[in-house]
């Protein structure tokens, strides 16, 4: 299964017709508004996910989202000089910054330090041997702005190629409810440029999802400025019809079951009716009951001989 192409280009062309009227009508306004937005594919599931995820999954695109022009920052687990230098020196134009985890913890402790390294950046990767601590060490602000680390092998023997490959992709993660978005585009690409990258994205995303797409709900792509306009919906099964003789079949107990409660019954009854002449053949004995105290075994004495007499 997959997205109707035609719709998929027809939402897209929807899309950046309105983001471009709304970023004309901000620019008479606003001489520091943004030219390009990033577009946002919306995936809404059907059943919530019991697990977390914090390693993304790596979902390749057809037109890249980072360009020459996107700055990318690259955390790296070592402190030595030499690796920061060997990563610097990359032929990767887009990584402008590369800082330790050493260096998260005490130039960007502060809420402000991080704030601003959140803003100078459009992407952060980061060692995947170390992208399960950074949740607690980045904090909330990393995680509003969706600008939370994507993993690159930095062992790698091909390093340069690892990296291109990483900004290359997008990064889809699962969290533990039923919404969940990746960057699919910027409202600079064509219509059938971010068409593109949402149809083959789309199809990778589907196979990440526990059951696949019959656990899609609705799909849906929008800008941080714009409504979701959806693409994909997925219709509500069937209702189960309850007739009344599946009913009655449901409400009736199994066959063994009653054979078994209706033997129980008999012994017992069985059991009952033996030990009731027994008690009939006490009491026409007329057998007097023990006394239990003093007092009773004192007042049966008298009885006893004045019967006697």
């Amino acid at each position: 299964m997959s997205l109707n192409h035609e719709l998929v280009l027809k939402a897209s062309k929807a899309l950046l017709s309105y983001a471009e009227k709304k970023s004309s009508s901000e620019q008479n306004t606003n001489l520091f508004a943004d030219d390009e937005e990033i577009v946002h594919l919306v995936i809404s599931l059907k059943k919530i996910s019991g697990k977390e995820r914090h390693k993304p999954y790596r979902i390749p695109l057809r037109v890249p989202l980072y360009r020459e022009t996107s700055s990318v920052c690259l955390i790296t687990k070592g402190t030595e000089k030499t690796s920061v230098e060997a990563l610097k020196e990359l032929k990767v134009p887009q990584i402008k910054e590369v800082i330790t985890v050493l260096q998260l913890k005490t130039e960007y402790k502060s809420y402000e330090a991080r704030r601003q390294l959140v803003a100078m950046h459009d992407l952060f990767l980061t060692d995947d041997r170390v992208v399960n601590s950074l949740p607690e060490i980045l904090g909330v602000k990393f995680f509003k702005a969706k600008k939370t680390p994507a993993p690159v092998n930095l062992l790698a023997s091909d390093l340069e190629k690892e990296i291109k490959r990483a900004l290359s992709c997008t990064y889809y993660r699962q969290g533990k409810g039923t919404c969940n978005a990746a960057k699919i585009g910027t409202t600079a690409m064509a219509a059938p440029e971010l068409a593109d990258n949402i149809q083959g994205a789309m199809d990778v995303i589907a196979k990440c999802v526990p059951k696949g797409w019959d656990n899609i709900q609705a799909v849906g792509i929008k800008t941080g400025k714009s409504l979701t306009l959806p693409i994909y919906n997925s219709l509500p099964n069937p209702p189960t019809i309850i007739t009344t003789a599946s009913a009655k079949t449901e409400a009736a107990p199994p066959k063994k079951e009653t054979a078994k409660k209706t033997k129980k019954a008999e012994t017992a009854a069985a059991t009952a009716a033996a030990a009731k002449p027994k008690q009939d053949k006490k009491q026409k004995k007329g057998s007097l009951p023990r006394p239990s105290t003093a007092a009773e075994k004192a007042q049966a004495k008298k009885r006893a001989t004045a019967a006697a007499v």
